[in-house]
């Protein structure tokens, strides 16, 4: 089988074509007829070779591995679980993925791909890519893993032409911010990035 496919506890249903409306009723091409569904609950799409899933405003929400989707979508990838209205779970299968996927030097963990720009947590790419601050702070703490990164640090890496001492505590906290609210929106926990009061912050990667 060369395209993806979901799985679920009625079957397996091959994603042949460009477009899936999911739904409880026609003209829906994947129909599950449950008072919790909607009549479109969502629309799985495929663009070039990446699948994307969102919602098409049901009542009862439509889940990625636990996370709301919405009408701008995310990308699935291979092993996504999809909860729809709380009542349907399927598995998102992509062989393709598992022939053309990125090479990441860890599954657990933060992975940094300098040459792409690229972020990876746990395995799952950080969609859409951290804005450039962002990302020289993580790859701050990424090169320094397991050692404390202090401000002084981070403001002279991010803020390279300031003045230090022009560079406010909110400033460098709103960062901090952003950038750990952005690794919680591809994956909730852990948390790898730690906040230590009075110090500064540390990456903890787990074992490889």
């Amino acid at each position: 089988m060369d395209h993806a496919w979901l799985t679920g506890p009625a079957g397996q249903w091959a994603l042949d074509k460009d477009e899936l409306i999911i739904g409880r009723e026609p003209p829906a091409g994947l129909l599950f007829s449950l008072p919790r569904i909607s009549r479109q609950q969502a629309r799985l799409v495929r663009v070039d070779r990446a699948y994307y899933l969102s919602d098409l405003g049901s009542r009862n929400g439509t889940f990625v591995n636990g996370q709301a989707v919405g009408k701008e979508g995310v990308r699935l990838n291979d092993g996504d679980e999809i909860v729809l209205g709380g009542v349907v779970t399927l598995v998102f299968h992509d062989p393709g993925e598992t022939v053309e996927g990125p090479r990441l030097g860890r599954v657990k963990g933060i992975w940094i791909e300098e040459q792409a720009q690229a972020v990876w947590v746990d395995g799952r790419l950080v969609e859409p890519p951290l804005s450039p601050a962002q990302f020289t702070l993580l790859g701050l703490l990424y090169q320094r893993a397991g050692q404390i990164v202090s401000r002084a640090d981070i403001i002279a890496l991010v803020w390279p032409e300031a003045d230090p001492a022009g560079v406010s505590e909110e400033a460098v906290d709103g960062l901090i911010k952003r950038l750990r609210a952005r690794l919680r929106e591809t994956l909730p926990a852990p948390e790898y990035i730690e906040v230590l009061r009075g110090h500064g912050l540390r990456l903890n990667q787990p074992p490889v």
